[in-house]
């Protein structure tokens, strides 16, 4: 199968194929279970590198109580997020650049059994609509990365957060990138940094899984998404390199 053009890597809504029909391949989620084994984050089903317990390290972080409001971005179909607000209480509002993932996370709502407390829109972190000084938290998985212009989009998740309220988001932290730069200048403080152990071992895990899965998940997800998830695979391994990734945590001043 061809590899998309480079430009491909700079779309921040890339993802809304696979999106749509993650849910159709067994294959696509046995991956995950079978590298992650207990640590996969079985209802959730994230699409994504959050094991189980970078998603409760997550929720620690976020401080969130009873009744609070809490934004997902880069929500993807909806999973991380209703399980932190099922768990301490909150009110979630998810959005996702790709408008797939937000539909197939109003579908995936009832069973979270969050009732009227989740909802969810297409929007992107760098031009988020939402209410000024609205949220109680903001959290986000494997997302940030991919977004174009950070400073901006830091800038605009301050300014939907309350003061003192808290970001906390799992991503990859390249040499030439520092989050904590980028969020002490948007308005962020109190900035920590966790790495998970064995991440890399289980991503290249991960993608070696992929490729040796070729014919069943074009099968499964269909040519064009199964294209999407294949690229990735050949092309990531070689990019990791240097990297970090790390769940980071961040309070609003």
């Amino acid at each position: 199968m061809a590899s998309r053009p480079w430009s491909y890597a700079t779309e921040e809504d890339r993802y809304g194929p696979v999106l749509a029909v993650q849910h159709e391949s067994p294959t696509f989620k046995a991956i995950w279970r079978h590298v992650y084994g207990a640590d996969y984050p079985e209802e959730a089903e994230p699409f994504g590198f959050l094991t189980r317990t970078e998603l409760e390290h997550l929720m620690k972080r976020l401080r969130m109580h009873p009744g609070g409001l809490l934004a997902d971005l880069g929500c993807g179909r909806g999973g991380p997020g209703m399980w932190v607000a099922r768990e301490t209480g909150a009110h979630l509002v998810g959005l996702d650049v790709a408008p797939q993932g937000p539909a197939a996370a109003q579908r995936r709502a009832a069973a979270f059994a969050l009732g009227g407390r989740a909802g969810f829109v297409a929007s992107n972190c760098s031009q988020i609509g939402l209410h000024t000084a609205a949220f109680d938290a903001a959290m986000s998985v494997d997302a940030i990365w991919m977004v174009l212009d950070k400073v901006q989009a830091f800038t605009e998740i301050r300014r939907i957060l309350r003061p003192g309220a808290r970001l906390v988001f799992t991503t990859w932290q390249p040499a030439y990138l520092n989050y904590a730069d980028l969020l002490g200048g948007a308005g962020f403080d109190e900035v920590t940094a966790w790495s998970p152990p064995d991440w890399l071992e289980r991503q290249l895990a991960v993608y070696a899984r992929i490729l040796a899965s070729v014919d069943q998940l074009v099968a499964e997800l269909g040519p064009d998404a199964a294209d999407i998830v294949i690229t990735e695979a050949q092309e990531t391994p070689a990019l990791l390199a240097g990297n970090q990734r790390l769940v980071i945590s961040a309070v609003r001043t």
